[in-house]
């Protein structure tokens, strides 16, 4: 009998000890920066959440976890409009210290999934693979070495403003991880000392936020929108009575309208032209 309890209070004691360690484990806040913050849409429930990647500079370590909506609204994260009732990422998140309770993480599919990808590291991916030949498996693979999405997005824009491919993104962030930028030339021909040279020679709004948010544009996009602005402004002006003519500025084709009137206008866009009867 004495055997019995004895074997009994073993048992119990054993599984006080781990339900504590479960305990202290779960109530243990996530803290550390901010790297990035994304609103994502179940494709089959409709159910919106947020995925926030935090990374502790003192370990080198990342971890992404899922809060809802109104957990992330809470912590600052993101805001709610009252009217439309649509979620944005706060401006300027990233970069600023967190602490997240662990009660409030909700078990995504992407912690139990192999094949499943990061939302930060996919969507990085696809916004620069097109011009930089730069796959997933690149990017998650200094991720995974310990380079944080924001570092990794810079470099990512550098190589996109050199026009460089993937030696050029790997070298500078292998520079970044040795300390050594001997090998790096920036655009304007220097090389630099450490990273916020290299920080520095980047243009406004090329950041992590900016491809997260949907607003950055690689030097590729933004040259075809200049071209396609030039090549289609222009105006044509017109005059008619009985007979009108109509003299445009532009690519195409100036028309003045009266009893009868016509105009052609040649220039780099394209013109139309208005006649008075």
């Amino acid at each position: 009998m004495n055997r019995l309890f004895t074997s009994l209070f073993l048992v119990l004691a054993l599984l006080a000890t781990t339900a504590g360690t479960v305990f202290a484990q779960e109530t243990t806040p996530i803290t550390g920066t901010v790297e990035s913050v994304v609103l994502e849409t179940d494709a089959t429930t409709g159910e919106k959440t947020v995925v926030v990647s935090v990374s502790d500079e003192i370990t080198g370590t990342s971890q992404t976890v899922r809060l809802s909506l109104a957990d992330a609204e809470s912590l600052g994260l993101i805001i709610t409009d009252t009217v439309t009732g649509e979620s944005t990422v706060v401006v300027g998140v990233e970069g600023t210290p967190i602490e997240i309770d662990p009660t409030l993480v909700i078990p995504g599919e992407e912690e139990t999934s192999e094949e499943a990808q990061h939302p930060v590291g996919s969507s990085l991916s696809d916004f620069f693979s097109e011009l930089l030949g730069v796959d997933y498996e690149t990017i998650m693979t200094f991720h995974d070495d310990g380079v944080g999405f924001g570092v990794i997005a810079q470099a990512l824009w550098l190589t996109n403003n050199l026009e460089g491919d993937t030696e050029t993104f790997e070298a500078l962030l292998e520079a970044k991880q040795s300390g050594d930028y001997s090998a790096i030339t920036l655009a304007d021909g220097s090389t630099p000392d450490n990273w916020g040279d290299v920080v520095k020679s980047l243009k406004k709004g090329d950041n992590l936020g900016s491809v997260m948010s949907g607003k950055g544009q690689t030097s590729e996009e933004t040259t075809s929108e200049t071209t396609t602005e030039t090549a289609t402004n222009g105006r044509g002006n017109g005059n008619s009575g009985n007979n009108g003519n109509g003299n445009g500025n532009g690519g195409n084709n100036g028309n003045g309208n009266g009893n009868n009137g016509n105009g052609n206008g040649n220039g780099n866009g394209g013109g139309n032209g208005g006649g008075r009867p």
